[in-house]
């Protein structure tokens, strides 16, 4: 399978240096310099550019796209109609949106065992299965287009990011180096995601909350206060959806009263 990959950016490079240990896929990168010639050749071409971009570039490519190919954008936040130049001349269309954190081209994360979200066509979903395949990833055929997916992945990944940022604040105030709680905030969030794979949900769920221990809750408020009170509110807003994970493993309805309670004093 000839595979072109349309930008340079993070996505792009990292599907590319995936690829690039394929014995099955053949992969070429290219930017806003693509030649004709290389459209015309993929068996595949996949759009990896902003979003607002992708209509642009499908516009681009669709009078030199041969009738057999299949064209794929990644972002998880629009839908394969931002494609619809390309069905003009035959090629088939779908998205293939990677559930991977890209955040640097020089450091692109592997994608063994991360998921892709694909949807199309017969030809789209089993060109994007190949490619999944091919870089160690899984995939599931579903709606990638829609806001509330886009939102659900946000949450985990910013997010995520979001709760580290806070905690190596706060690991910094306790003396940490910063390099160092960043190393062990990162260890930690990994076991976490390795436990949510292997384990799934509730069951990977830790700590006090799920033990039912209101008064160690409470100490840990106590103690942001002290340490860091801009992180308490960030400790505050995750809080519940801690103790609705907690009552789906088992957690009692009382106990996650009186945890919850807290959060009013």
């Amino acid at each position: 399978m000839r595979v072109l990959i349309l930008g340079r950016g993070r996505v792009g490079r990292g599907l590319q240096r995936s690829l690039s240990a394929s014995d099955s896929i053949s992969v070429e990168l290219a930017g806003r310099g693509w030649r004709a010639g290389a459209i015309t050749d993929a068996d595949v071409v996949i759009i990896a550019v902003s979003d607002d971009a992708i209509r642009l570039v499908s516009e681009a490519i669709a009078p030199h796209l041969c009738t057999r190919a299949v064209v794929l954008h990644c972002a998880g936040a629009r839908g394969s109609d931002e494609l619809s130049a390309c069905q003009a001349p035959g090629a088939e269309v779908g998205v293939m949106h990677p559930l991977v954190s890209f955040p640097a081209v020089r450091a692109t994360p592997s994608l063994r065992d991360t998921t892709f979200v694909v949807s199309g066509g017969r030809a789209a979903v089993r060109a994007s299965r190949a490619i999944a395949s091919a870089c160690g990833a899984n995939t599931v055929v579903a709606s990638p287009g829609d806001p509330a997916y886009h939102a659900a992945a946000a949450m985990a990944a910013n997010g995520a990011v979001g709760l580290a940022f806070a905690s190596v604040e706060v690991l910094i105030r306790l003396g940490f180096e910063p390099r160092a709680a960043e190393r062990a905030i990162g260890g930690l969030l990994r076991t976490v995601g390795e436990n949510v794979q292997r384990v799934g949900l509730p069951d990977a769920l830790t700590g006090p909350v799920a033990r039912g221990e209101p008064s160690t809750i409470a100490r840990h408020r106590s103690g942001l206060r002290r340490v860091h009170r801009g992180a308490l509110p960030t400790y505050d807003a995750i809080l519940p959806a801690i103790v609705r994970c907690a009552r789906a493993a088992g957690l009692s309805r009382r106990r996650a009263s009186s945890i919850l309670d807290l959060l009013s004093r």
